[in-house]
């Protein structure tokens, strides 16, 4: 037998173990091949081979026992059933399954990013507990199934474990978070106070979803900007510091996910979202249907091929760049204004591209 079969075989044994210890009742060949195929382990694979991989077990030393049972056709049959505790090495049950341990492997690449964190160190903990007590081979077949999901782009590890530990103990506690933090518009960090609800993993960055803590001084009330009062997105990589202060507050009404639920971003504004009806040509609509396009939205078909997207509702913000970036293959029936914004936007990328290319102007020597 090859090196490949061998893999192959033994990644059955090992749900053929799961299988049998979480029966009720001994089960047939054709019961453990459809079973096997229900987890996607095998499209096809003949009896006899199930029965070798059976005896496959007896050999490692599981108490399999053999018996008969009646097919639905009547007729007697074998069936297996393993007895936990029975046998020359009193075997029991196995701790975790090839499945379950490659889920929290994968889990681990998608929280790369905060690596060095409570979340990761946590994660981290858990898999090196059950990889005491798993098997060299299951610990292989891990190895080599993880290859077959990527997660890309990999992201490395860029926050500060203190930063990030603060935040998880503000948001867990419920106590207003301090921190300098320096936005696109800003020319330096600034200190402000936060009620922090979540983190928010977006697009491969992380994220404080927090409402603005309220004015203590009447300085900082003056210095108050419209929409403070709104949930904001504070971006992790703009946070220079982070402490934790002693007062506490009352979480919103609203979870965050609720919040985020008819966004297809975490853009937020102080205007209300309004409805958009949008066409898109048959050239993109199956690409604006499975992205989604919207994640609430309804999809009219056309004769043509295209879509009418109905959104009921939608940010300017977020929705703009979105159409922006299908050119041509989309066309805005409403709103009428976002009809006209996108057409003078149109004009002037026509009007750029209609001469020659623009030179920057290069630096002065000496």
């Amino acid at each position: 037998m090859d090196s490949i079969s061998r893999h192959e075989q033994l990644l059955r044994v090992f749900h053929l173990i799961d299988i049998l210890f979480s029966a009720r009742q001994p089960l047939t060949t054709a019961e453990l091949k459809e079973r096997l195929q229900g987890r996607g382990v095998i499209d096809d694979l003949s009896e006899k081979s199930i029965r070798r991989d059976v005896e496959f077990l007896g050999r490692f030393g599981y108490a399999v026992k053999e018996s008969k049972k009646r097919s639905p056709r009547g007729v007697n049959v074998q069936a297996w059933a393993i007895h936990p505790g029975r046998g020359a090495e009193e075997l029991t049950p196995p701790p975790i399954t090839l499945p379950e341990l490659l889920s929290l492997a994968v889990a681990r690449e998608f929280l790369a990013p905060l690596a060095g964190t409570v979340y990761w160190r946590g994660i981290e903990q858990v898999i090196k507990k059950l990889e005491s007590v798993a098997t060299e081979q299951l610990l292989e077949y891990v190895a080599e199934h993880q290859e077959g999901l990527v997660v890309h782009p990999r992201q490395a590890a860029r926050y500060r474990s203190r930063t990030l530990t603060a935040i998880h103990r503000a948001i867990r506690n419920g106590q207003e978070l301090r921190v300098r933090y320096q936005g696109l518009a800003d020319d330096k960090p600034r200190r402000i106070t936060i009620r922090p609800e979540a983190l928010v993993l977006y697009d491969g960055a992380a994220y404080i979803a927090a409402y603005r803590a309220a004015p203590a001084t009447a300085a900082e009330r003056k210095r108050r900007r419209p929409g403070d009062d709104a949930i904001r997105f504070f971006k992790l990589d703009r946070v220079a510091d982070a402490t934790v202060t002693s007062r506490t507050f009352v979480r919103g009404p609203t979870p965050v996910a609720e919040l985020l639920a008819d966004s297809i971003t975490i853009y937020r504004s102080t205007d209300p979202p309004r409805p958009y009806r949008i066409r898109v040509d048959a050239e993109r609509a199956r690409w604006a249907v499975e992205k989604p396009f919207h994640p609430r939205q309804k999809v009219r078909r056309q004769a043509d091929g295209g879509v009418i997207l109905e959104i009921e509702r939608a940010w300017d913000g977020e929705m703009l760049p979105q159409i922006l970036a299908l050119g041509e293959m989309v066309e805005v029936l409403e709103p009428a204004d976002v009809r006209e914004r996108i057409a003078a936007t149109a004009a002037t990328i026509a009007a750029r591209y209609a001469g020659r290319p623009r030179r920057s102007a290069l630096p002065k020597s000496g």
